[in-house]
């Protein structure tokens, strides 16, 4: 298990992170973003999608719609679970309309999406407050397929 901590002290080192994290991703992967309401996953997000080349503007947090899809380098589903009580509200779901088989899938809220996983590349992303203006992410991975990602990320980080 190979693990990092990031301190996120500004929108501009936010973005920096997620847009370097985007050059490292590959299609089969899957982000889970864990943390609190207001914890800066959306946020990590639109900066994620952009770095892979989708318009950020459209990047919404599919609270009620549970999916969105973005075009980009590779096709992005963002999947959002907040709204569910229990896993079984996923099951009138097939797996190809949550996970983007050839392209990247984020998922805000998943601990319901945990049961559909298999064998997938997966990263975890925990995201916690430490004040109005910062944020700490650890991110979590036992694949090696990261490895490069970590390595990068463990660079210094500027804003420039």
């Amino acid at each position: 298990m190979r693990k990092l901590i990031i301190e996120l002290n500004s929108l501009e080192i936010t973005d920096t992170v997620a847009r370097k994290m985007a050059a490292h991703l590959f299609p089969g992967v899957i982000l889970l973003l864990w943390g609190s309401m207001g914890a800066g996953k959306t946020t990590f997000a639109k900066s994620l999608c952009a770095g892979l080349g989708a318009n950020p503007e459209i990047v919404t947090s599919p609270t009620y719609t549970l999916v969105n899809m973005y075009p980009a380098h590779l096709s992005i589903f963002h999947v959002d679970l907040y709204r569910l009580t229990d896993p079984e509200q996923l099951d009138d779901f097939d797996r190809e309309d949550l996970i983007a088989e050839e392209g990247l899938t984020l998922v805000e809220w998943p601990e319901y999406i945990l049961n559909y996983l298999t064998d997938e590349t997966v990263l975890n992303l925990l995201f916690e407050t430490v004040s109005e203006n910062q944020r700490r992410l650890s991110l979590e991975s036992e694949y090696s397929e990261f490895d490069i990602l970590f390595d990068t990320l463990e660079q210094p980080i500027s804003s420039q």
